[in-house]
């Protein structure tokens, strides 16, 4: 409750430091509205820019500064987008909701090191988060830290043994860490509570394949083997 009290503080005074100044609340209101609108119909543009007269006039506040953030990342402007995301977390250095979109960001750029650091910033205060642990998980796996993230994905599933997204990423990191057999099985029960899951689709197809291929070479290496065989003893008797 304390914590949510200060966190009210901080908005509250950056709302009424703008009240103070220049723009009326209505001004404001409108500002924010019709950015709201424009976001609604896809017009990212135009609802950044609705918003400029109120940064303009109060670039230190922490809401105009997230919303920005989000809008820039909406319009695929990252490097704006972290900017002003950067900027609101300064401001309120325990605000999750700027930390996940910073994480989205980073993920699209495939910046895999900052995905993990954003996503344990997110377990220091939610060892149970479902956003920071899936990302970690993602994240551990890109950079093929796949041990952690098997213990991550079954940490989670622990608490939700249906959840698709955990049993999709452990199911991969096995298949990964070449724990096929136990990543086939994963992808079988899978499949059979959510039976048009696409990726168990194609990880037990790759795993059919996989096996098929490998019986596939131990028979001809078989066969190999047993003509070399047959051929060694043809040789002993002509000799």
């Amino acid at each position: 409750m304390k914590a949510l009290r200060i966190y009210l503080i901080i908005v509250w005074i950056g709302f009424a430091n703008c009240f103070a100044e220049e723009m009326t609340t209505e001004a404001i209101k409108s500002c924010y509205h019709q950015s709201y609108r424009h976001e609604s119909q896809n017009r990212y543009v135009d609802a950044i820019a609705d918003l400029k007269p109120v940064y303009l006039n109060y670039p230190n506040t922490y809401t105009v500064n997230y919303r920005l953030g989000w809008l820039y990342y909406l319009n695929k402007n990252f490097a704006n987008a972290i900017v002003h995301l950067n900027k609101a977390t300064a401001i309120l250095p325990q605000s999750t909701e700027t930390i996940t979109i910073l994480i989205y960001i980073y993920q699209i750029q495939y910046n895999w090191d900052q995905v993990e650091i954003l996503s344990v910033q997110l377990l220091k205060q939610d060892y149970y988060s479902i956003e920071g642990n899936y990302w970690y998980a993602v994240a551990l796996k890109m950079q093929g830290k796949y041990d952690l993230a098997i213990k991550i994905s079954k940490k989670m599933l622990a608490l939700q043994p249906t959840s698709k997204k955990f049993l999709q990423e452990l199911g991969e990191v096995l298949f990964l860490n070449e724990y096929v057999e136990e990543s086939q099985a994963l992808f079988t029960n899978l499949i059979i509570l959510y039976p048009q899951n696409q990726t168990a689709q194609y990880y037990l197809k790759k795993i059919g394949e996989l096996k098929q291929k490998n019986a596939t070479y131990i028979m001809k290496r078989n066969q190999i083997y047993g003509e070399q065989i047959n051929f060694s003893a043809q040789e002993k008797g002509d000799s």
